[in-house]
């Protein structure tokens, strides 16, 4: 994936390459935070009785392919 940037007072253009499996790589932490459960609060307290969390932790992220 190519991302363009340019300088807003000179115009200079820098172009940034970078392949999906290294884009994966840097983003795995906010891809995983990103799969949630919900889980909501029982009654009127801020208490949430579930494992989601537990549970959404075991999955790994795959590697790709490409």
């Amino acid at each position: 994936m190519e991302f363009i940037l340019k300088h807003p007072k000179t115009g200079e253009i820098a172009i940034i390459v970078f392949s999906n499996r290294s884009i994966q790589n840097h983003l795995e932490d906010e891809i995983k935070d990103a799969h949630t459960c919900d889980c909501e609060p029982i009654g009127e307290t801020n208490v949430v009785d579930c494992n989601c969390e537990d549970y959404l932790c075991e999955f790994e992220l795959q590697e790709r392919t490409d």
